[in-house]
């Protein structure tokens, strides 16, 4: 017994001389108290100031669960009592559990516990806790053992920290290690420490603020499973991209990546990075991952809002200058029509002061023509029936009377004549049958009585619509244009065949003269004519038809006649005389 003891003392002291951390000591410590007691383990613990809850940092044969994992003092008794009782090694029953297991693990058997405080001149930060199989015949050594071993990890800890500073060493190591506890803890990320495999070893609590768990039950977990509780897609996007990105890393020292995760309603912003070594450089094979996950909702909301908003103000802009351009089309088109409208106003006004011109000298060829054919006919005919009445009065008185009848015979006749003159001169004012019958057989007879006068031009008429289908106040111009057309016909087209035609097509009354004579160079609107002497016909036509609300085209070429089209707007049928005279 005493040989097992002295080469467990020989080991700590080797330890003392070689180790320059307590953590390291403690390793070293560990192993010999497993060397000595085959079938054992142990474990030093840290205690976190203040708290009530102590990581594994050293040890032999220690459960891989156990490194660096934080365990609650009411999770192992014996702990607890050593640590109120720091004077003495705790000896309690105890049951070895698995080193997978979520706390201290399942079931494996009975263990006897040895528990021992480090001393120490302030509160003790390390616990001793030594695992063997029952064996009361070596109780008393193992616990002359780890008293021994926690007083020689005491013992070296306070030489190579100096007892005189040890004190001020390690409260200024505690409150460094507070302050950096609370600095992470304030942070708005989620930041902590992964290890070889990949599971949280410390966290801040950031965590809890995400409402994703406590930090202690975070501990032992992966990243993903800490992040996404109780997911269990294998395809979940957020555990392929963070096994991904820690692959990485086995080429590089650092990398990140973002996503849209849609099971927390975050945009996620995640780093990672390997920890160094003491040289400064990153372990390779990392031993440790700090990760900092950020939530950056807030910002990529901004950012798609601005996104949005250019794009919209971008929309807007297109918008307004389309609108813009379209107006300034428009006034454009605006300026242009009104440019036409005055020039058609000034040629309006040029042409309807030439029109009261021709019209007042028309009045007066009219009256001259009158007069001339009244005092030409009728007048000389009005006194040569005086002359003969007078000539039969003077017979009569001298009882002459078959002389004088004979006289009166010859007045009659000439007063025959006469009334066929004026009868004439009526028609050619205004034909009795135009207000008799209608238009429709007024063109007849005019085309009648037209080639009575102009035997040698055949002419050819098709009068398809009836005296009912054309408005009166209507008749009087469609009378008159005909009669224009015909008259130029035989004046000027020196033609052998002229046709004339009226017809309803849709709602319009079309009139056509068309013949085959020597025809002139003009084809499509008739206002070309207007300063050609020799088709001032054509002109008077033009204004006529478009007078009474008509249209006049005229279309010709040298050696192949000419073709005079009119247009009036009208609607057809028996009962249409009303409708006609509102439309005209």
């Amino acid at each position: 017994m005493m040989r097992r003891l002295v080469g467990l003392i020989t080991q700590l002291s080797a330890a003392c001389d070689s180790a320059v951390t307590v953590r390291r000591l403690a390793d070293v410590a560990c192993r010999a108290l497993v060397d000595t007691f085959p079938g054992s383990l142990a474990v030093v613990f840290e205690r976190e100031p203040n708290l009530d809850t102590l990581r594994a940092v050293a040890g032999a044969n220690m459960p891989l669960a156990w490194q660096m994992r934080a365990v609650h003092l009411h999770e192992v008794p014996a702990i607890g009592e050593a640590l109120r009782d720091p004077t003495r090694v705790v000896q309690i029953a105890a049951k070895r559990r698995a080193a997978d297991s979520a706390a201290t693990g399942a079931l494996l058997g009975p263990m006897q516990a040895f528990c021992g405080a480090i001393p120490d001149p302030t509160d003790p930060l390390y616990v001793l806790l030594f695992l063997a199989p029952p064996d009361a015949a070596e109780n008393e050594l193992r616990e002359v053992a780890v008293e021994t071993t926690r007083r020689m990890i005491g013992a070296a800890a306070a030489i190579t920290a100096g007892d005189a500073e040890r004190s001020r060493t390690l409260s200024a190591i505690y409150h460094a290690k507070i302050e950096w506890e609370r600095t992470a803890d304030a942070l708005p990320e989620v930041v902590g420490l992964l290890d070889r495999r990949r599971r949280v070893v410390r966290v801040n609590r950031s965590l809890e603020r995400w409402m994703l768990g406590t930090v202690q039950d975070s501990i032992g977990h992966d990243l993903h499973t800490v992040l996404h509780p109780a997911c269990s897609d294998e395809s979940c996007l957020f555990r392929r991209t963070l096994d991904a990105a820690l692959d990485e890393l086995g080429e590089k020292a650092s990398t990140s990546f973002e996503l849209s995760d849609p099971r927390l309603g975050l945009d996620l912003n995640v780093e990672l990075r390997v920890s160094s070594d003491p040289s400064g450089a990153p372990a390779v094979p990392w031993q440790r991952v700090a990760f900092v996950v950020s939530n950056v909702t807030s910002l990529r909301h901004i950012e798609r809002n601005l996104k949005t908003l250019n794009q919209t103000l971008e929309s807007r802009v297109d918008e307004r200058t389309a609108e813009l351009t379209a107006t300034n089309r428009a006034l454009r088109d605006e300026v242009v029509r009104r440019r036409d409208a005055e020039e058609s106003l000034l040629t309006s006004q040029r042409e309807l002061e030439g029109l009261s011109e021709r019209l007042m000298s028309a009045q007066e060829e009219e009256r001259k023509r009158i007069a001339q054919d009244l005092h030409d006919s009728v007048g000389q005919s009005l006194s040569a029936i005086k002359y003969s009445l007078e000539r039969a009065q003077v017979l009569a008185r001298r009882q002459e009377a078959k002389n004088a009848a004979d006289v009166v015979e010859s007045a009659v006749e000439r007063v025959q004549r006469v009334m066929e003159e004026v009868r004439g001169i009526s028609m050619n004012l205004r034909p009795a049958v135009l207000d008799d019958l209608g238009a429709a057989s007024a063109v007849k007879s005019l085309c009648r009585d037209w080639h009575d006068v102009y035997t040698e031009i055949a002419i050819d008429t098709s009068i398809e619509v009836q005296d009912a289908d054309i408005p009166p106040m209507l008749g009087t111009n469609v009378y008159r244009a005909v009669q224009e057309s015909l008259n130029n016909v035989a004046r000027h087209a020196g033609a052998h065949r002229v046709e004339v035609a009226m017809r309803l097509e849709d709602g319009t009354l079309a009139v056509t003269v068309q013949d085959d004579g020597t025809g002139f160079a003009i084809s499509g609107d008739v206002r070309r004519l207007v300063d050609r002497p020799e088709l001032r016909g054509l002109r008077g036509l033009r204004e006529r038809t478009e007078r009474s609300g008509g249209r006049c085209m005229v279309s010709s070429a040298p050696g192949q006649g000419t073709l005079v089209r009119l247009e009036w707007p009208v609607v057809a049928g028996t009962a249409a005389r009303r409708a006609n005279a509102r439309l005209n």
